[in-house]
């Protein structure tokens, strides 16, 4: 008599798992979209500046800065109002806002239409990723099968990056480069529907609508200063008026931020967000974290294409083989984490990455490639893994009504660390290059990537101090 019931909730559970598992397809897909917009770019730089006819090259560089400014600008607002007036909201419209901005930029008349197009990309994109993060935590409990789909959500992160570095080559060269900003728009008419359908609404119902327009804004401002000043200053020069403008709105702004947040009860980012189980010291291992792999995949972009003499979509499919196994590790990092603790992951992750870095330190004037290949597919595999537990730990025990501002905090500490990393290891390529017998001299320009190198090994080696130092706060979260 009991066994028909029995059956019934077998399917209703089934049922559900199911649904969960189209809701996380739906929410890694857009999060694809979105690192790809990141990378693709890139590889289609060269091709714009010709097919714009660009002269001025600050005009080439705002067409690719563009995007990573407008993103790390709008995060933190792009998860407070997804927090408050609905995750699923934002996240359908923000795809919609990225799909019109992506056709601005691909039929873009003029360099100024472009950009513009570039940065509402940006823009769309700061409020997609808070908002997904935040669905993804809201639709799947805390526990081994959340950890899973955080590695998955990783993986998807990585296979996006990797795409945009290979896909951008090819519909560069074959279909032109509009073709790498007008591929989006199927992709989101195709994410539109079932996200309306599948995705379930939600959103913080414990406090009011009302908007922290004042943290807004400091927040937006000061964050655009800091990663302006941190990716441009090598190339203006840190002692020049743009430089050293935008840093100190950077410290004005940042100061006004923090200290208005403090008072207020409806603040953009509480402190209190950051004393919830390990989030603020799995952010600040982000920034580290983020600083040695950006600086290194910076320094290896500049070893290939210019030392190597290898084109970008050769360099690009290099880094493929890297982002397959951090896609693959991604897929499996959640089962590691149930089966032997978050801490030991982390650290172990970690250790790994920083040996893949020590593997390329001393880059070869010749026949570089196989060593390249060698300590990033190491690196690779143990960066996915430090990163996924990060993630956990960034994201586990928030309060309800704040699931996509801990989404917002963890993009914006990856944001961070890109830029402090990439704008440190030029800056010492640089003096280290110069000091060797300067750029003329490709040897010199060879010692100063390898110095590089290592202080991507030491921000490694900073992410291990973290981690022991704060080893209590991720062992809790394994519990």
């Amino acid at each position: 008599m009991t066994k028909a019931p029995l059956r019934a909730t077998e399917r209703d559970e089934s049922g559900y798992r199911s649904r969960q598992v189209w809701q996380l397809a739906i929410i890694c897909g857009t999060q694809f979209l979105v690192a790809l917009d990141y990378s693709i770019i890139n590889v289609a730089a060269p091709s714009i500046r010709e097919g714009m006819g660009l002269t001025s090259g600050g005009d080439a560089a705002w067409i690719l800065s563009a995007y990573a400014l407008a993103f790390s600008g709008f995060l933190l607002l792009g998860g407070r109002i997804a927090d408050l007036f609905g995750r699923k909201r934002v996240f359908i419209w923000s795809i919609v806002g990225l799909g019109l901005a992506s056709l601005l930029a691909g039929l873009a008349w003029s360099p100024a239409s472009l950009i513009a197009g570039r940065a509402l990309q940006g823009i769309a994109a700061a409020f997609i990723a808070p908002a997904g993060l935040g669905l993804l935590q809201a639709t799947i409990p805390e526990g081994p099968r959340r950890e899973r789909a955080l590695g998955i959500y990783g993986s998807a992160l990585s296979a996006g990056f990797v795409s945009g570095m290979v896909l951008g080559g090819v519909l560069t060269q074959y279909l032109g480069w509009r073709s790498t900003l007008l591929i989006n728009i199927p992709i989101v008419l195709l994410a539109c529907l079932p996200a309306r359908a599948l995705l379930e609404e939600s959103r913080d119902t414990r406090s009011s609508r009302r908007l922290d327009v004042t943290g807004a804004a400091l927040g937006t401002t000061g964050m655009v200063a800091l990663v302006f000043t941190l990716t441009e200053g090598q190339k203006h020069g840190w002692l020049s008026a743009p430089i050293l403008l935008s840093a100190a709105v950077a410290v004005v702004f940042g100061a006004l931020f923090v200290q208005a947040e403090r008072r207020r009860r409806d603040a953009l980012v509480p402190v209190s967000v950051f004393r919830a189980g390990a989030i603020g010291a799995a952010n600040l291992l982000n920034v580290v974290l983020i600083c040695s792999y950006g600086g290194m995949l910076f320094i290896l972009t500049l070893y290939l294409q210019e030392h190597l003499d290898m084109g970008a979509l050769a360099t690009g499919l290099t880094f493929a083989v890297s982002g397959a196994i951090a896609i693959v590790t991604g897929v499996y990092a959640g089962k590691l984490v149930e089966r032997f603790g978050l801490y030991r992951v982390l650290l172990s992750g970690i250790v790994i990455e920083t040996l893949g870095i020590l593997i390329m330190v001393g880059l070869p004037e010749g026949h570089g490639l196989a060593l390249v290949l060698a300590g990033t597919a190491v690196n690779a595999f143990g960066h996915i893994l430090a990163l996924i537990t990060t993630s956990i730990a960034g994201t586990n025990g928030v309060d309800e009504g704040r699931r996509a501002t801990a989404g917002a905090l963890i993009n914006v500490s990856q944001q961070l660390g890109l830029a402090v990393g990439v704008g440190v290891v030029t800056s010492v390529a640089a003096y280290f290059t110069a000091a060797s017998g300067g750029a003329g001299d490709p040897g010199a320009v060879l010692a100063g990537w390898r110095w590089s190198l290592w202080c991507s090994v030491a921000f490694a080696v900073g992410a291990i101090a973290i981690t022991v130092l704060y080893r209590r706060r991720f062992e809790r979260e394994a519990a």
